[in-house]
């Protein structure tokens, strides 16, 4: 039959039948084809393949979600014995390399992004990983990565990124010695609030030892949300332009309010890590956090008046979305271990969508008139 599909088939089969016993045997041993959905799945692979190339790796895994993704490259880099280093990560990341780590023996160390000296230091006397989170969640710290990277690689560490809050389409760990980087398609990639994913970009060799613990522990992606991440990629690069331009709008106009304190947009001049920013990235993002002169109560309260905002957890979607991170995304973190991460009461996360800037900026507005 002549002609093929512009959009990749959407492949539901759990299992895949044979002619004979050798050829069977054949994709057992050689990975040749595909013989259950849980190793391999023809419209995951596509999937995997297209995200791979977007940042410069030679393949990826994917996953039923970005924790899956975090927790299972983790996991094929480190053993009982082995050290894990960590700078200052996203909740659930914290509460699995400083909970869970320990509990099959392995030794785990979080620091914070201003103990980049200590960092250093602890590489130098031997970790088996280091895990980095750039644009950092929720305050928007940027690292200096390849610094960082290239002296675990010195000292045969594996070096693994969560990029997320950045993107594709604005920064390549592969570019900064990264050698495993972790998208929550969730987000950026699938980019419509309407899926639940994860990626692992890496080479060959990585890959494989990540596939075998996905195999293991199951945390596969499905095809049709396969399908909806690889249609959201096709807009990637046009979204993410307009959300880092509203982003920075958004930010220069929260500057100016008495209601705002500080303001955590990499785009800003201001901001702590502005030069690093400017150096690795291609765009500040579309991700922007800000503190309110204001209580728990008057937090809420402001949150409470959003409109055009909606008050909903995730990011990197159409939609602008705001939350108080205190009350869901690092709600597994205790008082004494917030404030260490610098999250206050008062701090708002907002997600920029699609919409015009001064529908957001007004909304913004009449929501801080009630602080």
């Amino acid at each position: 039959m002549k002609g093929n599909p512009v959009t990749p088939p959407v492949v539901l089969s759990a299992t895949y039948q044979f002619e004979n016993s050798d050829e069977l045997i054949d994709v057992v041993q050689h990975r040749s084809g595909y013989i259950y959905s849980r190793w391999d799945n023809p419209t995951v692979r596509e999937v995997e393949k297209t995200v791979a190339s977007l940042e410069g790796y030679s393949d990826a895994a994917g996953f039923g979600s970005g924790m899956a993704a975090i927790t299972c490259s983790i996991l094929a880099f480190v053993e009982k014995g082995n050290r894990a280093l960590a700078i200052q990560t996203y909740g659930e990341t914290y509460r699995f390399i400083n909970d869970y780590l320990p509990r099959i023996g392995i030794e785990a160390l979080e620091l914070s992004c201003d103990e980049v000296d200590r960092c250093a230091t602890e590489i130098e006397q031997g970790v088996s990983l280091l895990f980095l989170e750039s644009p950092m969640n929720p305050l928007l710290r940027i690292i200096d990565i390849k610094p960082l990277a290239q002296l675990a690689h010195d000292h045969g560490a594996v070096v693994i990124l969560d990029s997320t809050f950045a993107s594709p389409a604005n920064q390549r760990p592969i570019e900064l010695d990264v050698d495993i980087a972790i998208h929550s398609a969730t987000k950026y990639l699938g980019g419509h609030h309407d899926i639940t994913a994860g990626f692992a970009c890496c080479n060959k060799e990585h890959r494989e030892r990540i596939w075998k613990k996905r195999r293991m522990f199951g945390g596969i992606l499905d095809p049709m949300t396969a399908f909806l991440t690889w249609r959201g990629l096709q807009t990637l690069d046009v979204r993410v332009k307009r959300q880092n331009e509203t982003a920075m709008t958004v930010a220069q106009f929260l500057s100016t309010q008495t209601q705002v304190g500080t303001v955590y947009y990499p785009g800003l001049p201001a901001h702590p890590d502005h030069a690093v920013a400017a150096r690795q990235m291609k765009g500040f993002g579309g991700m922007l956090s800000f503190e309110l002169d204001a209580d728990f109560e008057g937090t809420k309260r402001f949150m409470d008046h959003l409109s055009i905002i909606k008050l909903a957890t995730s990011l990197g979607g159409v939609t602008t979305l705001a939350t108080q991170p205190v009350t869901n995304t690092h709600a597994s973190l205790s008082a004494q271990e917030r404030a260490a991460a610098g999250i206050k009461d008062s701090l708002v996360r907002l997600s920029i969508g699609l919409e015009d800037p001064e529908l957001l900026i007004d909304d913004l507005q009449q929501a801080l008139a009630s602080v």
